[in-house]
């Protein structure tokens, strides 16, 4: 193993401002309306089961809304500045963001007003996230070179597109019952597929390359990493067809296969962080946190799996918790905290001349981290209050844990408004519009 700085990244083929900027605004306001449903809500979460419409609409808020709008911003700016090549057709990105804000929008109200439509707005957001991985795909294609996080995204977004048409033909079948023999178990199939095939994945490839340059941290060997995708591969491809069509009859075997793929995941992480160069920041603390939740997530599924928990709406839902709440948002907040400021500042001052009279401000000056680190602070007790909320069937540790889950996502709204308001500050915002 050997250490050196992480390779520079090639910035001018990067999409126009606006375009990762708006999904991680939409992104920022999801969440926020995520947390404060769920505060609001609480007793909800205890004791639902899927017929419960008003959660699957704020679970779909988050998922969707939360989730997937932050990585399709990420995937915009990171695709052409890995790959070395444009983003393909941007503009058709730019629509898909409309189209994907009103079929949430309508999926989500339907489900929330009790309606049985909800397949209806459920098709425009199959139609918009076809346009993003038509993008994405096409990208690939033409780049010169694909590494290894680009590897992880080709499979991730593969897996999003069985994610949404197992989704589309759950969402026709809910009243009629003739497509899925065992509905549960397509569901399961669903869940992971989405849990695991399309957010760990890109998670997981993503974190190899941004964690290592926030680390200041360069690791030769992959192995571990290698084997945590064949691994991931093999327990989720195994898990879905046992879902679908045989019955769920080796559960334990694809738990098994997909905790040992968290486990050499975690190994090759290990390795980052020792080889870092730098202080543990908002950044890497909330990486860590993410680490931390995906062990209790990866804790609860083996313990689903081999019947050691029981197999109740508490304990799963305690499980998906973990798995969005505990792994995914961290390691999200984390990234976006780094991610946005360094776009404003580049694009504000990168090209700019300035002499020692009007130096231009400090990127780490475009964002706090005295509220990232207020961020960190209410995330880690809403992970460990939420699942012990839900594991215990406590709705005051529940109440508990969504309060700081509240507080976690407005110190985020307002640590991304105020990077953007240098935007609105310089006029920038404007420019960066005409530019297109």
């Amino acid at each position: 193993m050997s250490v050196a700085a992480p390779p520079p990244l090639n910035l001018a083929k990067s999409p126009p401002l606006d375009l990762p900027m708006r999904h991680f605004a939409a992104a920022a306001v999801a969440f926020w309306i995520f947390a404060a449903a769920f505060a609001l809500g609480t007793n909800r979460f205890l004791g639902f089961d899927f017929e419960a419409k008003w959660v699957l609409g704020l679970v779909h808020l988050l998922t969707l809304g939360w989730i997937t709008m932050t990585i399709f911003g990420a995937i915009c700016q990171l695709s052409p500045v890995l790959w070395e090549t444009p983003l393909a057709w941007p503009q058709a990105a730019r629509w898909a963001w409309w189209a994907f804000m009103l079929g949430l929008s309508g999926f989500v109200g339907e489900l929330w007003t009790g309606g049985d439509r909800y397949w209806i707005p459920a098709v425009l957001l199959v139609v918009a996230i076809g346009a993003y991985l038509a993008c994405f795909a096409r990208t690939m294609i033409i780049a010169p070179r694909l590494d290894w996080t680009a590897r992880h995204l080709a499979v991730s977004i593969s897996f999003l597109a069985a994610v949404i048409t197992l989704g589309l033909m759950l969402a026709w079948d809910r009243q009629r019952g003739v497509l899925f023999r065992d509905p549960r178990g397509a569901l399961i199939a669903h869940i992971h597929l989405a849990l695991v095939g399309w957010v760990s994945l890109t998670i997981v490839g993503v974190s190899y390359r941004l964690v290592s340059m926030f680390a200041l941290a360069h690791v030769d060997s992959k192995t571990p990493g290698r084997l945590a995708l064949a691994l991931a591969l093999a327990g989720l491809v195994g898990l879905a067809l046992d879902g679908l069509f045989f019955g769920r009859r080796l559960l334990p075997l694809w738990a098994c296969l997909l905790a040992a793929a968290y486990a050499a995941y975690a190994w090759q992480m290990r390795r980052i962080f020792s080889a870092r160069n730098r202080r543990i920041d908002p950044a890497l603390a909330h990486t860590l946190l993410a680490l931390a939740g995906g062990a209790a997530w990866v804790a609860l599924g083996l313990g689903l799996a081999f019947g050691l928990l029981p197999d109740d709406t508490n304990v799963l839902a305690a499980y998906v918790y973990a798995a969005l709440v505990g792994w995914a948002t961290p390691f999200i907040l984390g990234q976006v905290h780094k991610i946005v400021p360094f776009l404003v500042w580049l694009h504000l001052f990168g090209n700019r001349p300035w002499t020692a009279k009007s130096p231009p401000p400090k990127m780490t000056e475009l964002a706090s981290e005295k509220l990232a680190w207020a961020e960190f602070s209410a995330m880690a007790p809403a992970v460990a209050l939420g699942i012990a909320g839900f594991l215990k069937e406590s709705e005051p540790l529940l109440r508990a844990g969504a309060l700081f889950l509240l507080a976690a996502a407005t110190f985020h709204a307002v640590n991304t408004g105020l990077s953007l308001s240098f935007l609105y500050r310089e006029g920038a915002w404007n420019k960066a519009n005409e530019s297109r």
